[in-house]
């Protein structure tokens, strides 16, 4: 991998906001990590939600995708319920798709990013109201 092109992965993650990525290619293995406390702590703020409202988290860097490549309709939308362990969204990494799963049992109440958009590790994607 050249200078050029880990100069071009640090340029997509800043542009993308990421914290990170990792690459494995034979013979070589590539890690990059930005720093993004403050950035978080933002979000942190602005994302405060009632108790009985769940974020729903992706657990890798990918693109999201809220319904299945070969499937038009979406796997879950808003007021939907969902059972705990349901496949609510997948995220695509290059060709693997990998499902993101409802922590808990209940109603989806908000969707937070469209499908396609580019997501970080624990990335919120969805808040899931829950009976309190």
């Amino acid at each position: 991998m050249s200078n050029e092109e880990i100069r071009q992965l640090a340029q997509w993650l800043s542009e993308a906001g990421l914290g990170g990525v990792e690459l494995q290619r034979p013979g070589v293995k590539l890690v990059l990590k930005r720093h993004l406390e403050s950035i978080v702590a933002h979000e942190s703020i602005e994302l405060a939600t009632p108790a009985n409202q769940v974020p729903i988290c992706t657990r890798g860097l990918g693109q999201l995708l809220l319904s299945h490549p070969d499937q038009p309709q979406v796997l879950i939308a808003e007021d939907n319920h969902v059972d705990k362990g349901q496949i609510v969204a997948l995220l695509q990494v290059g060709e693997l798709l990998l499902p993101v799963r409802s922590p808990q049992a209940g109603h989806i109440s908000q969707v937070l990013l469209q499908h396609g958009a580019t997501v970080g590790y624990g990335e919120a994607i969805m808040q899931l109201e829950v009976a309190s």
